[in-house]
């Protein structure tokens, strides 16, 4: 059973440590297994869970990345998304290196900074079909020993095939982090994609061509972009229930069908009690509301309306003359009635 030492205890074991009356190497337990040094003062993000909405983000940027590349290149390719990763970005130089092709992508104002990583073989079999070369580019031999340059036709080509990939992330984001994607640069240099500090975490989502192409496409977003969102991504999948305007409009008439009370004043006066006893019929009282001033409507209890007294189909009837405000005008097939007030 653990012991726990008095404070005098501690203080008496601390002083016979400095006079060397006790020793601070162990002994008598075996021999001890290696140390491993731990920074206090490291700033890594520990990040735990998964992120099922992230997950549902990515389906929908492989769904429409697919119908964009095929599109474009005339050829049948088919996109599928892996489960995000979680990477440091100094362990993200390997991915950078050469022949890899690297683009850095703007998130947007505040949201940083992006990369799309494209593996060997993949950015030229992508810029020859889009150049017209309809042959297929999956065997090994479509892999360059090493990457080359881009002319400047090829690099506007490329852009505009990437350009496919942050249109489908900023409309799959839109509900979670309104990212606006653009494509800002290829770097053929690794040490000039470093979009953040080597100790700052990165989502990196894989994104699988299968088809006339083969390879990988791999996205990468600062986590601390997404942050702030954290907790949407961590709930649960409900990108994919979409709205439905059918469902809207059915709720919409239910609400229309609620009866309420409309109650229209037509003045007020006030009289003592004794005068209100020895009231007959045929009695005229006086009221504060002036002929040409609109009397106020009552809708539950609160005034909403404004109208006159009038008459219709030979009963006594408000007609409205200020609608109430904030509300949608009725269809044009639809012709206000005038309404009932309950004297």
């Amino acid at each position: 059973m653990a012991v726990t030492l008095s404070p005098e205890e501690v203080k008496a074991l601390m002083s016979a440590i400095q006079d060397g009356k006790i020793s601070t190497e162990g002994g008598g337990r075996g021999p001890r297994g290696p140390v491993a040094t731990y920074d206090l003062t490291s700033q890594d993000r520990i990040i735990r869970g998964q992120m099922p909405t992230l997950d549902a983000i990515n389906e929908q940027i492989a769904g429409q990345l697919a119908m964009g590349l095929t599109g474009r290149t005339r050829m049948t390719l088919k996109v599928s998304s892996a489960a995000a990763t979680l990477l440091k970005f100094a362990d993200l130089t390997p991915l950078l290196a050469p022949p890899a092709t690297v683009c850095v992508l703007g998130l947007g104002a505040s949201y940083g900074y992006g990369l799309a990583l494209l593996e060997p073989g993949v950015a030229e079999a992508l810029l020859a079909a889009a150049l017209g070369d309809r042959r297929s580019r999956n065997g090994p031999e479509a892999q360059p020993e090493g990457r080359r340059e881009f002319t400047a036709v090829e690099q506007m080509v490329l852009k505009r095939l990437l350009t496919i990939l942050t249109e489908a992330m900023g409309h799959s984001w839109e509900q979670v982090i309104p990212f606006r994607p653009e494509v800002l640069r290829l770097e053929f240099d690794p040490r000039m994609a470093n979009i953040a500090p080597p100790s700052d975490v990165g989502i990196v989502s894989a994104f699988e061509i299968t088809g006339s192409i083969e390879g990988r496409l791999q996205l990468v977003i600062p986590y601390a972009a997404v942050e702030p969102a954290k907790a949407k991504l961590a709930a649960p999948r409900r990108l994919a229930q979409r709205g439905d305007d059918r469902i809207q409009e059915l709720l919409l008439r239910e609400i229309e069908q609620v009866p309420v009370e409309l109650r229209g004043v037509l003045g007020k006066t006030t009289i003592n009690l004794s005068r209100l006893l020895s009231l007959e019929p045929g009695e005229v009282l006086l009221l504060d509301t002036d002929e040409d001033r609109p009397l106020p409507v009552f809708v539950q209890g609160r005034e909403k309306l404004r109208g006159r007294p009038s008459v219709a189909g030979g009963a006594m009837a408000m007609q409205v003359e200020t609608p109430i405000t904030g509300m949608r005008p009725p269809p044009p097939n639809r012709s206000p009635s005038p309404a009932r007030s309950n004297r």
